[in-house]
């Protein structure tokens, strides 16, 4: 998995603001960090830095949406940053577990974090999703939907010991890490990339759109009326104004630029 670039937004916007002694006082420092953060990387950081205080060695950031098919539902999603044992990611995407994956059918169930051992009415293929991830040392996971405008959720999914998982306290601060995260990621993404727009083209910006919907080449070549290759070679050099090195990546950074609305 691949973080997404780095960026700077220009003006007031990307300076978090002074606060008072008395709330740096009562703010666990992990969390003081993400509101100094100065660009996305650093963020990410601090958001993993301090999850694992509260014991959660493994995370997941991703955006979460349903899909606007008319034909069935589906579940579109897209990585921000992912800290999950490397043979569990990819066993996972060979497995294309994210359109079973019960943690993010409940996303959209939940507006409070939710225990994976807590999601009722596994089919036998989602209760295979959280069984080979306990095998693969997920011993527990604990989710938190923050959800956007648009219906799209942004997803944070940590795990760890059950002791950490069912901690309550640790729940609490787990919810304060995940909004303070959304909060200091709008702030440092507010203003579009002047130099990223002046440089995808109307035709890259639509292909990274429907890449964002979760479309594969070949479905984007036939909506648009062009060949697969014309889609390939587009996302190439979308990829290369953007600085990524993943389809995928380069369609979450344009997302979260402001570059294209999946």
């Amino acid at each position: 998995m691949k973080r997404l670039s780095r960026r700077r937004s220009n003006g007031l916007a990307r300076h978090p603001v002074a606060m008072p002694d008395r709330v740096q006082a009562a703010t666990p420092a992990p969390l003081m960090r993400l509101a100094y953060a100065a660009d996305i990387p650093t963020l990410v950081d601090s958001f993993g830095n301090a999850v694992d205080t509260l014991g959660f060695p493994y995370y997941v950031i991703s955006r979460v949406a349903r899909s606007r098919s008319a034909c069935h539902q589906r579940t579109a999603v897209e990585m921000v940053h992912a800290h999950y044992p490397d043979e569990w990611v990819r066993h996972y995407q060979r497995r294309d577990y994210a359109s079973t994956d019960p943690v993010h059918r409940a996303a959209f169930t939940h507006s409070a974090p939710y225990r994976w051992h807590d999601i009722i009415g596994l089919s036998k293929a989602e209760r295979r999703v959280l069984d080979e991830a306990r095998e693969a040392g997920l011993d527990g996971g604990l989710s938190i939907p923050v959800h956007q405008p648009g219906g799209s959720i942004l997803l944070f999914n940590l795990s760890g010991p059950l002791r950490c998982v069912n901690d309550v306290a640790n729940s609490r601060l787990a919810y304060l890490a995940s909004t303070q995260f959304h909060f200091e990621l709008h702030r440092l993404t507010h203003k579009p990339s002047i130099k990223a727009s002046h440089f995808l083209t109307p035709r890259q910006r639509e292909c990274l759109t429907w890449v964002a919907r979760g479309k594969t080449s070949a479905e984007i070549a036939t909506i648009l009326g062009i060949s697969h290759y014309t889609v390939n070679y587009h996302l190439e050099e979308a990829m290369k104004a953007l600085n990524c090195y993943g389809r995928t990546a380069a369609a979450v950074n344009a997302t979260v630029q402001g570059l294209v609305e999946p």
